[in-house]
């Protein structure tokens, strides 16, 4: 599991709520949380905000990142 997704279900949220929050479909969120699609830069600063988390927090290694 990585970080994102992990973050994401201590925080009980869905995809979709997640999406909404970051501004970012939930396709493109399991897509990241399923390494199919590359993060960028600019979601990372949106999941992060919409998650109560550091940028770094969702990247770090050693956690399975992302």
């Amino acid at each position: 599991m990585n970080n994102l997704k992990r973050i994401r279900q201590e925080r009980n949220m869905t995809q979709f709520e997640l999406g909404i929050r970051a501004g970012i479909t939930p396709t493109d969120i399991s897509r990241i949380e399923n390494d199919k699609i590359f993060l960028y830069p600019g979601w990372l600063k949106k999941l992060a905000l919409a998650l109560g988390v550091e940028p770094e927090e969702i990247v770090k290694e050693g956690d399975e990142g992302i």
